[in-house]
């Protein structure tokens, strides 16, 4: 009996640690402690004669990294679906039009590399691990130092930049 009460125990740890994993940890929305009739501290009877607060616009990006981040953050929802929208896209080194970041969310996260192509920012590889030089093949200029090296896979072995 203790046996069975051991690999009960142990299935359930193992089923919950597996859903943590792949799943992450639950989130639950976040309530206001005000009560319904009140909001900010203000009775629902003076809220109908104050105006209404303005609408704020965030402005388009104008700098170079915001306008990289919206571009991968595109990419990625277009090639993994649309749960990449909840990724946090970072960049982490542009060079000239080349540019290399991660993409995070409460699972993990991996890397990307984008290039420049026509005035806009393209995917051109993302992941974790071994970079396949063919998918910087079409990028024979990427800068070594932002990829170092990459995996044949046709000799299968690690090629120096």
């Amino acid at each position: 009996m203790k046996y069975f009460i051991a690999v009960f125990v142990t299935a359930i740890v193992v089923f919950l640690g597996a859903t943590v994993y792949y799943k992450g940890l639950p989130t639950f929305p976040q309530y206001s402690k005000n009560s319904a009739s009140t909001q900010s501290g203000i009775p629902v009877s003076s809220q109908e004669t104050m105006p209404s607060p303005q609408a704020t616009v965030t402005p388009a990006p104008t700098d170079e990294s915001a306008i990289l981040i919206a571009a991968i953050k595109a990419a990625l929802v277009v090639k993994h679906g649309p749960d990449a929208e909840s990724l946090n896209v970072m960049v982490s080194k542009i060079e000239g039009d080349y540019a290399t970041g991660g993409a995070s969310a409460q699972g993990g996260g991996g890397m990307w590399l984008a290039a420049k192509v026509n005035g806009d920012w393209k995917l051109v590889w993302d992941g974790n691990g071994q970079i396949n030089c063919s998918d910087l093949a079409l990028y024979p200029v990427f800068p070594n130092d932002l990829v170092s090296e990459c995996w044949d896979t046709v000799n299968l072995k690690i090629i120096k930049r």
